[in-house]
């Protein structure tokens, strides 16, 4: 979950990887794309093997960032469930990363009807 205090919000295990800010996102898919590894964690996501083909066949070269993307629209894609796969992946760092944007504060600039920009 994100945690609010004083304007600022921190990211904690149970956060929703479709809560960290786009470009956080965007860098860890950026760091699956060497060696095709989006496929394995894809693999471990429960993603079918047509589901794989088609982000490989509809969406070079961002594949790595479609599949999250797609993952973040489902129950439980949380930081928690990311850091355990690329932990038995192998792919520390990854989660060093992943570690690091949560010691991370961001700073929230309050809009008007509850929606906000978000900022390091």
């Amino acid at each position: 979950m994100m945690l609010f205090i004083d304007n600022e919000y921190y990211f904690d295990e149970d956060s929703l990887f479709r809560d960290l800010p786009q470009s956080a996102q965007d860098s860890v898919g950026d760091r699956l794309m060497p060696d095709e590894a989006w496929k394995q964690v894809a693999d471990e996501f429960r993603f079918s093997p047509i589901e794989i083909q088609t982000i490989a066949a509809m969406h070079m070269p961002n594949c790595a960032r479609k599949m999250l993307s797609q993952w973040s629209r489902r129950s439980g894609a949380t930081l928690r469930v990311l850091t355990r796969t690329l932990d038995k992946l192998k792919r520390k760092d990854i989660v060093t990363f992943l570690d690091d944007l949560r010691k991370r504060k961001y700073k929230c600039i309050y809009h008007s009807v509850s929606i906000y920009l978000c900022s390091e």
